[in-house]
């Protein structure tokens, strides 16, 4: 494997047929960072040349800014992801605000009941049906709420933990690359 300009890529790879088809079809299916354009395959007859496989490798100051742009580009899609979260986090609130404020209307309403069923027997039993109902609403708002927050838990602890998984594979390669030197975490 070697790197050209323009971010191309020689592969020279020896093997069975059904081998270099897999091969072929893994490097089409590569992840981000890795963008595959095109694939230029050149076949001739096995001559059993290569035995082992090689990197040939640009030289440090290359291979540092490669990694560098890699990062930074993994950092983007972290902050990007962050403020999702953050949005999300943002609307959460705010439909909590809102149930509280449903939930503040709603008592204020029953006390207004409770004082107009002094006023009549007859009406307090429609009170009665109201209240059961108001407690229904509420009770299922508040396990609507309680589910948006279980849900946002949950979500934010997975963005978190992949975060989590990204920094360490960033932090590895830079070990591995000699940026930086290995620290007990």
């Amino acid at each position: 494997i070697e790197n050209l300009e323009g971010y191309d890529v020689h592969i020279i790879a020896e093997g069975r047929v059904d081998d270099l088809d897999a091969f072929i079809l893994a490097i089409r299916n590569v992840e981000y960072p890795v963008e595959v354009e095109e694939i230029c395959t050149v076949k001739e007859d096995y001559k059993g040349e290569y035995s082992y496989f090689t990197v040939i490798r640009g030289s440090p100051e290359e291979e540092l800014a490669e990694r560098f742009d890699t990062a930074i580009a993994i950092f983007s899609r972290m902050e990007k992801k962050q403020d999702i979260s953050l949005e999300k986090h943002d609307t959460s609130i705010s439909l909590q605000e809102e149930t509280i404020g449903l939930q503040k209307e709603t008592l204020n309403l029953q006390k207004e009941t409770l004082n107009l069923q002094k006023d009549t027997i007859g009406l307090q039993k429609d009170t009665i049906g109201l209240q059961k109902d108001t407690i229904s609403l509420q009770q299922e708002t508040l396990t609507e709420v309680k589910g948006m927050r279980s849900d946002l838990d949950n979500h934010l602890n997975k963005e978190i933990s992949e975060m989590r998984m990204e920094l360490k594979e960033i932090r590895t390669a830079l070990i591995q690359y000699g940026i930086m030197n290995a620290v007990k975490s």
